[in-house]
């Protein structure tokens, strides 16, 4: 037994000739469509529907948790790269102790020969 395409769907069969994936919620949007006495009492019906078409909620949330995952990752990157640079200079065969200055030495006068 094959299902009947609805009517008012493009043709109510999915890619591989199965129903299509948002056939049922078109069927329930429809339904409610036709026996309310108010269109607004569908609109849930009819997001639920257009959702499933175009994926626009799971698409801007899946973007801001993306968003936020790269922020994270780049914050930690950050963290780490400072404590890698700290711990390069920090390390003890880095660390130079400056030299005392020379101070300049005074000529050698000559000693007088004993006798």
């Amino acid at each position: 037994r094959t299902a009947q395409p609805d009517a008012n769907m493009a043709s109510g069969f999915g890619a591989k000739g199965n129903e299509g994936r948002c056939t049922p919620l078109w069927r329930n949007f429809s339904a409610c469509m036709s026996t309310a006495d108010d269109p607004s009492e569908c609109a849930m019906l009819r997001g639920d529907y257009f959702e499933c078409l175009h994926h626009k909620k799971e698409i801007t949330r899946q973007n801001a948790v993306e968003e936020r995952r790269a922020t994270l990752i780049n914050e930690k990157g950050e963290k780490l790269k400072a404590e890698i640079w700290k711990d390069v200079f920090d390390s003890s065969w880095t660390k130079v102790t400056p030299k005392e200055p020379k101070t300049p030495k005074e000529p050698k006068t000559p000693k007088e020969p004993k006798t």
